[in-house]
This record gives C-alpha cells, sequence and structure tokens, in this order.
C-alpha cells in the first residue's frame, strides 16, 4: 500500500494507480497479537451516506475506502438495505464497464518519457544528491523513477515497505466487495469516469514550478526516511492509531477539510486540481444529468470527495442540488 495515499490520497487516486504500482494483496490475520497492525472495534460500523432523490430517481451515494484490512467491519443496517435497493453500481473506475473507451494512457506516457529531461538533470547538486537518496530508501529503481514524471514518481515513492505493506489490500476494500456482491446478483456495474484520463493530468503536470520546490523540499528534508520528506511531522504507528483514518470513516465521521499533505505549494495544488476539484466539478455535472434517468443507483467513491469546500457535496450544491445525510 502506499504511505502518501492511504494517508492523504487513497479515497481519491488508489484506483487510478492500479495499472502502474503492484498493490499488496496479502493481509496478515488481524486478531494475532503479535501483528502490530492488528486492531479492534468496539462499534457499530456506520459509514457517510447521502441521498439525492426526485419523483423517479433516487442516488445513494456512499464513501469509501478502497483498501482494508482483513477482517475490518463497514457495513451497517442502513447500508445493507441501499445495497439490496440499487439497480446498478456506479464507481471511479471498474474492469466491469465493457462500455468505456478509456484513454491510451500507456502509450502516452511512453511519449512522454521519450522527451522528457531527467528529474536529477533539472534540480541543483544538492538537490539531485537528495533526490537519488530518496529514491533509494523507497526501495525504487533509480532509472525508472527518475524518468517520470513528477507527480507519478512521487506517488510510485510512496510505497510503504515491511510488515506494513501487508496489512490492507484491495482484496477486502469497500468497491472490490461490492463488485462482487452486484455481479453475483446480475447488476450492473459502471464507471463515472476514465481513470486513464486521471493519470494523464498528472503525467502532464510536470513544469519547472514543480521541480523549484521538489529542489526546495529535498533541502530541507532530513534525509532519515521517505516518510519524513512526505511529512515532516512523520511518526510511525501501530495498532489502532495506524487505522484511525479507517476507524474514523467506519464510524461515519466526516471532516470539515481534506488535506493531501503538501503544503501550500504547487505540488499540492497540482493533486488538489487534478485529482479532487475538477473531478468533484465533472462528477456533480454527472449527477445532475443522472438525475434524468429513472431507477436507483449507488456512487460508490473515495471518502475523500465528500470532504472539504471542494467536494462533491459542495459541488452539487452549487448547483442548486442538496444531498441529504442519510441519519
Amino acid at each position: 500500500m502506499l504511505f502518501m495515499l492511504r494517508t492523504f490520497l487513497a479515497p481519491a487516486l488508489a484506483p487510478v494507480l492500479a495499472a502502474f504500482l503492484l498493490l499488496p494483496h496479502a493481509a496478515a490475520a488481524q486478531e494475532t497479537q503479535a501483528n502490530p497492525y492488528g486492531f479492534t472495534q468496539d462499534y457499530d460500523p456506520d459509514p457517510a451516506m447521502w441521498v439525492l432523490a426526485d419523483e423517479d430517481t433516487t442516488i445513494y451515494m456512499l464513501g469509501t475506502f478502497h483498501a482494508l484490512p482483513r477482517g475490518f467491519e463497514w457495513r451497517s443496517e442502513r447500508l445493507e438495505s441501499v445495497i439490496a435497493e440499487a439497480d446498478a453500481l456506479y464507481l471511479e473506475t471498474t474492469d466491469f464497464d465493457l462500455s468505456l473507451e478509456a484513454v491510451d494512457v500507456d502509450t502516452k506516457l511512453v511519449e512522454r518519457l521519450s522527451r522528457r529531461e531527467l528529474t536529477s538533470d533539472r534540480l541543483s547538486a544538492e538537490g539531485a544528491e537528495r533526490w537519488r537518496q530518496l529514491v533509494h530508501l523507497s526501495g525504487q529503481d533509480f532509472a525508472t523513477v527518475d524518468e517520470m514524471p513528477l507527480l507519478l514518481a512521487l506517488l510510485t515513492m510512496g510505497t510503504i515497505t515491511g510488515e506494513a505493506a501487508f496489512a490492507s489490500s484491495y482484496l477486502y476494500g469497500v468497491e472490490t466487495v461490492l463488485e462482487r456482491e452486484f455481479r453475483a446478483s446480475n447488476r450492473p456495474i459502471f464507471a463515472i469516469e476514465d481513470s486513464g484520463a486521471v493519470m494523464y493530468s498528472l503525467i502532464r503536470m510536470d513544469g519547472d514550478n514543480l521541480l523549484a520546490e521538489l529542489d526546495s523540499r529535498l533541502q530541507a528534508w532530513d534525509g532519515k526516511q521517505v516518510a519524513s520528506f512526505y511529512d515532516a511531522d512523520y511518526v510511525e504507528v501501530t495498532g489502532d492509531a495506524f487505522w484511525e483514518a479507517e476507524h474514523n470513516w467506519a464510524r461515519g465521521i466526516v471532516a470539515d477539510d481534506f488535506d493531501l499533505g503538501f503544503g501550500d505549494g504547487a505540488i499540492n495544488d497540482a493533486f488538489s486540481v487534478n485529482l479532487l476539484d475538477r473531478r468533484n466539478a465533472q462528477w456533480a455535472e454527472w449527477v445532475e444529468a443522472k438525475l434524468e434517468e429513472p431507477g436507483t443507483i449507488l456512487l460508490a467513491v473515495g471518502a475523500g470527495h465528500f470532504e472539504g469546500d471542494a467536494s462533491l457535496l459542495e459541488m452539487l450544491e452549487a448547483r442548486g442540488l442538496v444531498a441529504q445525510r442519510i441519519e
């Protein structure tokens, strides 16, 4: 799992990266005392849901976690009822929507790499040395990462290593579970966007302003571990503290803000615009159009899209559509 994605971006981007990163699919038994990433749930799960409806259309919206530890409980009676009622499932991305015409992002990436100047050649001497150190600590191949567009490289290097890498898996993520159930009941599953187009929007963001900020951050980095580059205040945690974000989500806690973890600079802005703001605006337009079609659907997208002042909920309100929290 990616520590940066898991902490900040997992609800927003994890499906988009599936074609680029080898993600773990193993999970140790969470009940084993020797497991430092075991967890306890002394509460009844009740993840946040919203509904928009008119005379012949009902759209349920569920915030999700794309990857979860085995045995993590997240289903409530209310959610079970919604799942049973929905005629179709809509996700950020899915392999089961055969109608989607996807952008050939692999070809576009190869074309960009063929003419891109290496990141290390665009940094100061000190920055380039720190860059090499960061990539080495991440366990990635330096030549491969050095030629990547910067935002893609930063995502790639966020990989958790060691035992923590196997603590969570897509096999137990909300979307995987929902896909399995909708397929078993012969109900259709659709994607609301082209994940390749989302990835390409990140690949294109590779300007000198981003490299200048990278250079500055590298020189300020303590050089001790990858995590401290992404978050200078990073403290390693285990047990339930490791799963704080998942626990909050399962309890139905919706934060007022959504922090990507890159401060207020150009890198954070590039991620925010392409992963959150633009997508949320497009999804709000999609939801408004979907209200013109009769039926009941479940829209399940990353929980982070329902947080912050540019959330999907805020984008819907800007269109005069107020989604009601299901209590």
